[in-house]
């Protein structure tokens, strides 16, 4: 009976938290002066016939739930109760979560790689996520690509006024309202062409290398948009 108790408390309160971010997220996403366009680029992909995982930093994904509405994408986080806060808010902009086990690094994996199986079009994912170290890239997500034919789209967000929570982890970024936010798609990275040739150190690099630059490409849209 106090299992059930604690369950229903537990639903209700991801319910209320979730909520309260989304009409704060709707209410800030209208204030803002954006540049999305290259959004786009992750629908080419995908129309040629590549599943794509789209991967960011942790520290970058807020301005995402709302910015990228209407991509019909799965969406990575864990089984707790902040990835269930998350996967709520997910499901209020259009896109489904999937929560994997908390033990990620031996059973979250096969999960993943369940979603490519059933054909999944659009899988978005924290590289770094969901608990650090910030920016160290998770093997899975180069895994995914190297044997399974995923393609790796980067994206990078940037924004003209923001807080950063320097006590977080992750260095979360919050942009101001009003603010002018710019998101950046890179090329598509497949590690799968040079999978057998490359070692894990090896793909690291290069998907870091092109992060990087996606991140640069980002603040060269937002320096456009204020002239």
């Amino acid at each position: 009976m106090a299992e059930r108790i604690r369950k229903i408390a537990t639903s209700i309160g991801v319910r209320l938290v979730a909520g309260a971010f989304v009409a704060i997220l709707r209410m800030w996403s209208a204030s803002l002066r954006k540049d999305t366009r290259q959004l786009d680029r992750l629908d080419r992909y995908i129309a040629e016939g590549h599943q794509v995982l789209a991967v960011f930093w942790h520290g970058k994904y807020l301005p995402l739930f709302p910015l990228a509405k209407g991509k019909n994408a799965i969406v990575i986080t864990v089984n707790s109760f902040r990835g269930r806060v998350i996967g709520e808010i997910c499901k209020r902009f259009g896109y489904r979560p999937v929560l994997l086990p908390t033990d990620a690094n031996s059973h979250g994996f096969p999960e993943l790689v369940r979603q490519v199986k059933e054909s999944a079009s659009l899988i978005a994912l924290a590289l770094d996520g969901p608990s650090g170290p910030q920016h160290r890239i998770r093997s899975g997500a180069l895994t995914l690509s190297a044997l399974h034919g995923v393609v790796l789209a980067p994206v990078g967000v940037a924004s003209s006024h923001k807080i950063v929570m320097r006590s977080r982890w992750d260095r979360q970024e919050a942009p101001l309202p009003f603010s002018r936010v710019a998101v950046a798609v890179g090329e598509m990275i497949d590690l799968s062409q040079d999978g057998e040739q490359l070692d894990i150190k090896q793909q690291d690099q290069i998907v870091r290398e092109r992060m990087d630059a996606v991140e640069r490409e980002a603040e060269s849209i937002l320096d456009g948009m204020r002239h």
